[in-house]
């Protein structure tokens, strides 16, 4: 299953995890890998999706972010990204799904993609978002392509983000699911306080099913391309509980 399906009805699932992510390195307004001082971020989040009814599925993603920079200052302890929301089914098969999904973003921490860490909180916004899901076979492998595309609209005078998020999953063996993402933000404008940034980000997770209920997950990211962005990487840990 991927981003894109629904939950049956009276069904859910809560996925909580950390990362763990830091840099000395960043992209500058040409792309161009600079050095910069450095940032370490600590990330704590659960997500929660359960089936309200065959087509509307409830989601929810609280999260809790410290981050430390070396320039003076430059720190945050506080509520991370978060949001909550609904997403709608517009078509489903045995191998296909389209939906919807329409969240309200709360206000969080501060853009700490950038050269250097900008102190101006996010405020809060809404996201949109449309989700394709195609699931297929591989010599016998059941694989899985989703193609999610969004915009997330804020607050204020910042900017818009456009989302492109693009996950390729497998399960090699019944209890293993192996999945490749790609994460992509795009400011839509800028501003005195926001500049135009962009990033790019690649993450390779295994997720094991310890039973019927709980999974494990492991895996690491890396920030490969952007402007104005933070080059970052780091692990990732995660629970899976499915009721």
């Amino acid at each position: 299953m991927a981003g894109a399906y629904l939950m049956p009805p009276g069904v859910g699932q809560i996925i909580t995890g950390m990362t763990f992510s830091g840099s000395t390195k960043a992209f500058d307004k040409h792309g161009r890998v600079i050095p910069v001082p450095s940032y370490r971020k600590f990330e704590l989040g659960s997500y929660l999706e359960y089936g309200l009814t065959e087509r509307v599925t409830v989601i929810a993603a609280p999260s809790f972010d410290h981050i430390r920079a070396s320039q003076p200052g430059s720190t945050y302890d506080g509520l991370g990204t978060s949001g909550a929301g609904l997403r709608f089914g517009l078509l489903r098969n045995p191998w296909d799904v389209l939906s919807f999904e329409a969240s309200f973003i709360g206000p969080g921490p501060p853009f700490s993609q950038g050269v250097g860490l900008i102190r101006a909180r996010r405020a809060a916004g809404a996201d949109l978002r449309l989700a394709a899901g195609h699931g297929f076979a591989v010599q016998g492998i059941p694989v899985f392509l989703e193609v999610a595309s969004g915009y997330r609209i804020y607050g204020g005078e910042q900017p818009g983000e456009v989302h492109a998020d693009l996950t390729l999953g497998a399960r090699p063996l019944p209890s293993i699911l192996v999945m490749l993402q790609s994460f992509s933000t795009i400011f839509t404008n800028k501003t005195a306080i926001w500049p135009r940034q962009s990033w790019h980000t690649l993450q390779l997770s295994l997720v094991y099913d310890v039973s019927p209920r709980w999974s494990i997950q492991g895996g690491a990211f890396m920030t490969v391309a952007g402007y104005d962005a933070g080059r970052q990487a780091g692990p990732l840990l995660a629970m899976w509980y499915r009721f």
